[in-house]
């Protein structure tokens, strides 16, 4: 989902679906035990995987990958776009049950008043923007007016632009008119918070059953640590509840395992490697592709070599792209045409549809040695190439290129690391130069070029006129504009020769043909089961 959450993306979806198990139970894996589900800080895809299923904002995305609301049943836009009013359903109600004891003792049915109201979206906002949560995905909200200050404690929360005309409607102002704005609704990180059960916790929020209130189509019934998370159809969101009655994750990073119950139909649905979708398809599973990274050559612009915009046009303008290209394998899906990758959308579009292939810097010898000596001023000058083992040799033969063109005085060489542990290294910022991807859960290309900007990345990339087109982009609030302003972004950073794209990569979801409206976020990853059926044998 973001996310998050939510740009989701159906995987299948069968008519007449009368001939279903009635009261379903699934059983899936979960890659890792979720540290915490408090929707505001929810980090990785575990937590936010438990979050999409256990809450619903103002917004969500369709099938389509469109936005549509959710809590919200109308919505009504000032003339300049930087007023929105949501009326709220009025029939939602919070589940609680007999965890929650705990919390307020024996009449924990009646102790609060379970309504869905808009002071619930009004704290939940606040909570998102507060210094205090340290949540990491605020930054989607910016565009809500004062966000940003309030999130830097330059102001009081009380400041954020987002009040409760009544019970029923949520009002929010916003600084800039942003076509992100709905779908950042959706993300874990905008969702509802009842202000009378989170100071009940006393800080443990999130932390394990009985501090968990849900409004969305499942709620948490029981958390096993280390063992198992157990949801059940939340009956008291009946506009939005889920279709089966429950859904237990099992904690397990084993494939062989995974692949073992998905093809004794014990799973309905998972996340596989390429290799592992394979033999799920061989054994009559459908398969869901999702292009949701991008691989190519990136560059740490905090190094002390590497910052230099001329050196590293130098080192690129003199690479043979063709020597890494035919050592890839079948994992590479196509080759890249931006840095956005396509499971980034507009509107229900991928990103990738909407715009030409920008392309990659030519081959110039002249320039490069211009730029070399430009950089260098004839110091020596040192750099290492992170890489696969699959690549050594392209790698090596590059390096031999530099030596050959720029003199005894680079020394450059390059580093064989374990996909893993070269992911890390550049995930940390330690690295000059590597072939790695990126990855994203952003559900639009706004979102993903926004989290390089300031230093942000894996390329640690500050520059004025890179920052200053990403605030043009931020307010971007029609397609054809967020449009050319995503590929100004782009073509910036490989202009600047900051990546140079050269793969899309692949996430693979696999799903049991008994399953229907089994749902993907956009980053392959999170897997929505509100809508989900089982077909009877």
């Amino acid at each position: 989902m973001s996310a998050v959450t939510a740009a989701i993306i159906c995987l299948i979806s069968f008519g007449g679906c009368s001939k279903t198990v009635k009261d379903a139970e699934l059983r899936v894996p979960l890659a890792a035990e979720p540290k915490a589900l408090d929707p505001q800080v929810a980090k990785g895809s575990e937590s936010k995987t438990i979050v999409t299923n256990c809450y619903e904002g103002l917004t969500k995305l369709d099938s389509s990958g469109k936005t549509v609301l959710a809590a919200a049943r109308d919505m009504a836009v000032s003339p300049d776009g930087l007023t929105y009013a949501f009326a709220l359903h009025t029939d939602k109600k919070w589940h609680i049950n007999s965890n929650h004891e705990e919390i307020f003792g024996e009449n924990w049915e009646t102790a609060i008043d379970l309504r869905v109201t808009a002071a619930d979206f009004v704290f939940g906002l606040q909570r998102a923007l507060s210094p205090e949560s340290g949540a990491a995905d605020a930054p989607l909200l910016y565009m809500i007016k004062n966000a940003e200050k309030v999130h830097k404690g330059e102001l009081p929360v009380s400041a954020l632009g987002v009040t409760a005309v009544d019970e029923f409607t949520v009002q929010i102002s916003l600084e800039y008119a942003s076509g992100s704005f709905l779908s950042a609704l959706a993300e874990p990180v905008a969702m509802p918070c009842k202000q009378v059960f989170f100071e009940a916790t006393k800080g443990k929020y999130g932390l394990s059953a009985p501090y968990i209130l849900c409004n969305g189509p499942f709620y948490l019934s029981r958390w096993y640590e280390g063992t198992s998370i157990i949801l059940r159809r939340n009956t008291d969101n009946k506009q939005a509840q889920a279709s089966v009655y429950s859904v237990t994750y099992v904690f397990t990073q084993d494939e062989e395992v995974i692949l073992e119950n998905l093809i004794d139909k014990k799973y309905p649905a998972a996340p596989l490697s390429a290799s592992a979708a394979k033999t799920a398809e061989a054994n009559g599973l459908n398969i869901q592709e999702i292009q949701n990274k991008v691989w190519g050559l990136a560059f740490n612009c905090a190094d002390e070599n590497t910052k230099s915009v001329k050196l590293r046009l130098a080192l690129i303008k003199t690479i043979n792209f063709n020597e890494i290209l035919s050592a890839a394998d079948s994992d590479m899906s196509a080759q890249a045409t931006g840095i956005v990758p396509p499971s980034c959308m507009i509107e229900g579009q991928s990103y990738t549809s909407l715009v030409s292939p920008l392309g990659r810097l030519g081959y110039d010898e002249a320039a490069a040695k211009k730029y070399y000596e430009e950089a260098t001023g004839g110091e020596p000058c040192g750099i290492t190439v992170l890489c696969t083992a699959q690549y050594e040799m392209a790698v090596r033969r590059i390096i031999q290129n530099w030596q050959q063109l720029f003199g005894i005085k680079l020394f450059a060489k390059v580093e064989v690391l374990e996909e893993d542990e070269l992911n890390l290294r550049v995930e940390n910022g330690d690295y000059q130069c590597a072939l790695a991807q990126i990855s994203t859960q952003a559900h639009s290309p706004v979102e993903f070029l926004k989290s390089f900007g300031n230093g942000g990345g894996i390329f640690r990339y500050n520059s004025k006129g890179f920052n200053d087109l990403l605030s043009k982009l931020t307010m971007a609030s029609g397609t054809e504009s967020m449009v050319q302003g995503c590929g100004k972004v782009q073509e910036y950073l490989i202009q600047n020769g900051v990546f140079c794209p050269l793969f899309y990569r692949s996430s693979y979801i696999a799903t049991s043909k008994k399953a229907v409206n089994v749902a993907v976020s956009h980053s392959g990853s999170i897997i929505n089961f509100s809508e989900t059926e089982l077909l009877k044998n």
